[in-house]
């Protein structure tokens, strides 16, 4: 990011052409967006500060290779899982990233009331903490089995994380990023990723507000603030 510049943002629709036009040299295909939700952005300092964070988006990146994504399911599987013994579920969405796969929690599944005692981030940080350590011997179980030697689930929720958007084109593979329903993943199969093909869950962006407050402060005193 250049001195003095803010960071890309889009407002409207037509900001997406027009976004494509400026950057046509460096050939676009994929596009990204924060897990935070920031209360404004005029400068880069904005994105740095954890007061300026009003929501963030939950999230498990579940990193593998494609030849194995099986395992990569079987992973998605166990975290929502998971999350549903903490009665979540309402609020979640999965996501194919290309490689592996995202797990989401709705950023707007948290209340407001809960996020004036926890910085979202901080919420958001504990709660995928907090599944990854009741997980990690199952992940380790799971890589084994499939011999997915790469699979990894990693706790990225930080200042500045960017996950790929919806609907978007993979940067270097043939595929899209579809959203899927809890419900549907274990029917997954790739075909579902294929531009000319693919299946989308188009009800990803519902949610249920308050749902994951009592995952959150449970999470929160468990595994703490996130570490800088």
């Amino acid at each position: 990011m250049a001195k003095n510049k803010i960071p890309l943002t889009i407002n409207h629709p037509e900001d997406v052409p027009a976004f494509l036009e400026l950057f046509g040299r460096l050939r676009p295909r994929t596009f990204y967006a924060s897990a935070n939700v920031y209360g404004k952005i005029a400068d880069r300092d904005d994105v740095r500060r954890m007061d300026n964070i009003s929501f963030c988006l939950s999230t498990w990146d579940i990193d593998n290779t494609i030849d194995k994504w099986r395992a990569t399911i079987v992973v998605a599987e166990e975290i929502t899982d998971v999350l549903e013994s903490e009665n979540v579920s309402k609020s979640v969405f999965l996501k194919w990233s290309g490689n592996g796969a995202h797990i989401h929690i709705h950023h707007r599944a948290f209340s407001r009331e809960l996020l004036r005692k926890i910085n979202p981030l901080d919420a958001a940080y504990a709660i995928v903490e907090y599944v990854n350590s009741k997980l990690r011997s199952r992940y380790l179980e799971i890589a084994k089995k499939y011999r997915a030697q790469e699979l990894k689930v990693e706790n990225e929720m930080d200042l500045q994380r960017v996950f790929t958007c919806p609907l978007s084109l993979h940067r270097s593979r043939n595929l899209v990023a579809v959203c899927l329903s809890p419900d549907t993943v274990s029917d997954f199969v790739l075909e579902w990723v294929s531009p000319e093909q693919y299946r989308h869950w188009s009800e990803w962006n519902k949610f249920e507000t308050g749902e994951v407050d009592q995952l959150a402060e449970k999470a929160r005193k468990i595994v703490g603030a996130r570490r800088p």
